[in-house]
């Protein structure tokens, strides 16, 4: 009995063998028959074509998908001149995705105040609308429309760049079906049809890493200057959409000096420090002229759900602020809370408690306690990992589905990281090493003939810089009390860091 039950393993384990040997000797004959025709480009064209018909039956056949509002894009919309023509907040607000708008404002329509980069696109939107449909309504795919056409060059920018790295077919395809299954996820492209900054943020993350990448191979010198521009404009776009954005201006301006070796030119070099220099300027004019992106609340947050929640000894890291001990009672308490212990706006708070404090000193209180402040990262890595809102709708009202209803269509990648993949800081661990392991060899301040370790390096270090940047602004400021709506950026990069390690490791080890 014990010989057949090995006789039968063995069979099996015989006929996986042979399974995999002739998916392995396929593969080798696709490879020979397209030895010397293999093309990032066309490729790149493929996925980016599939991207366009995938994308647009989400958003503009009948019952199209987009995110639910939350309340916190209201002035953005006024701003644009854009207001809701039902003022229920049952119907308006996260639970279902409102796709029609008005243009005029009603007698209780406040308008906005807030000038960004975001604003912009909304108006050209606008005016896009206004002169094919010439009424009073705006249809916010319109807003849609204009981000697909930005973001499919984007798309078939970092797909080539990354297809570029090998030279077989099959490793390409893989890179390339990874590329479709990430990037065009319905997470990510739903933010089309809505007035949140994170299709503003996704489309420019695109090409400032296409963009970099782009800087692998030697070229003719205009390339290159196309390339700095597209970066340059991206980095502008997306410092200019957020406060919370400013710091990212700075860590792109190291990078852009860093390109100062990529040729031995005067005028590139010129070219590279004006560009940095841009960055830094708008960095710097985001800070002192754009509104704050966080609140009184937020501040409250930062302290309860911040540094009193991740300390051991809650009393005792009061009375390093210089407040007293028995506030340790606010510990975890949030203003979100459905029935929350103390409000925020309370006057009671402000003196002896949110007067004792400024954002710096919790800023210091990290610097001084490390692993409160590792503790929070972990936190962060794992509210990046949901791309989606989960309080926020997908569909219509119309549609007749439940309230904060989601569409699983074309939902792979971002269903794979809400249950499978892993979702603590210990995995950003994990792909910086693998990351130095990747793209060390070779790698140099004055890069050489073969630079595309040393570009690829460099780039996925300003990447890991703007992931580290974003949960820092978010922790400091108010905690985790609001990551779901401000760790889009960390989830973005922690993405593209994936696709270029997960690119590089299959080809490293052969897999196809």
């Amino acid at each position: 009995m014990k010989n057949r039950e090995e006789s039968k393993a063995s069979r099996q384990m015989n006929r996986l063998l042979t399974f995999f040997n002739g998916i392995k000797a396929f593969i080798k004959k696709v490879n020979v028959k397209m030895e010397g025709k293999y093309s990032p480009s066309l490729l790149a064209l493929a996925v980016t074509a599939i991207t366009a018909l995938v994308v647009s039956s989400i958003l503009f056949l009948p019952g199209g998908l987009g995110v639910a509002g939350d309340g916190s894009t209201d002035d953005i919309m006024r701003s644009a001149g854009i207001y809701y023509k039902d003022k229920e907040p049952d119907r308006i607000y996260n639970n279902y995705f409102v796709k029609t708008y008005s243009t005029v404002a009603s007698g209780n329509d406040v308008p906005g105040k807030t000038v960004n980069s975001q604003v912009f696109l909304i108006r050209l939107a606008k005016g896009l609308d206004q002169v094919l449909t010439r009424d009073n309504d705006f249809d916010i795919r319109f807003l849609g429309f204009l981000y697909l056409l930005l973001y499919l060059p984007a798309v078939y920018l970092i797909v080539r760049q990354v297809c570029q790295r090998v030279r077989q077919f099959s490793e390409g395809v893989i890179i390339a079906a990874a590329g479709l299954f990430i990037f065009s996820d319905i997470g990510y492209v739903t933010y089309f049809n809505s007035f949140y900054p994170e299709a503003i943020w996704f489309i420019t993350m695109l090409y400032v890493a296409g963009a970099s990448m782009s800087f692998q191979t030697e070229r003719n010198a205009h390339w290159d200057f196309y390339s700095l521009l597209l970066f340059l404009v991206s980095g502008v776009i997306l410092v200019g959409s957020r406060r919370q954005c400013a710091v990212i201006g700075f860590i792109l301006a190291v990078y852009v000096i860093r390109l100062i070796f990529v040729r031995k030119s005067f005028l590139w070099g010129v070219s590279c420090v004006a560009a940095a220099f841009l960055l830094s300027i708008f960095s710097i004019l985001n800070i002192f002229l754009f509104p704050s992106d966080f609140t009184e609340t937020s501040k409250f947050h930062a302290m309860t759900r911040g540094v009193l929640f991740g300390s051991s000894n809650p009393a005792q890291t009061l009375e390093e602020f210089g407040i007293d001990p028995s506030y340790e009672l606010l510990t975890d308490a949030s203003a979100y809370d459905y029935i929350p212990f103390v409000k925020a706006g309370d006057d009671s708070l402000y003196h002896g408690f949110m007067d004792q404090y400024t954002t710096s000193d919790v800023a210091v209180y990290y610097l001084r306690h490390p692993g409160s402040l590792l503790g929070m990262l972990d936190v962060s890595i794992r509210a990046g990992m949901d791309i989606r809102r989960s309080s926020c709708g997908n569909y219509e009202i119309t549609a007749g589905l439940p309230k904060k209803a989601r569409s699983l269509f074309w939902s792979g990648w971002s269903t794979f990281k809400m249950t499978s993949a892993p979702r603590t800081i210990g995995y950003l661990i994990l792909l910086i090493g693998a990351v130095f392991f990747l793209f060390y060899k070779g790698y140099s301040i004055r890069p050489p003939k073969d630079r595309r370790n040393t570009i690829f390096l460099d780039l996925l270090m300003m990447v890991l810089g703007v992931l580290l940047s974003q949960s820092l602004v978010v922790i400091i400021h108010s905690g985790d009390a609001e990551m779901v709506q401000r760790m889009f950026l960390v989830g973005i990069s922690l993405d593209i860091m994936t696709y270029c390690v997960f690119a590089e490791l299959q080809h490293r080890i052969k897999v196809v």
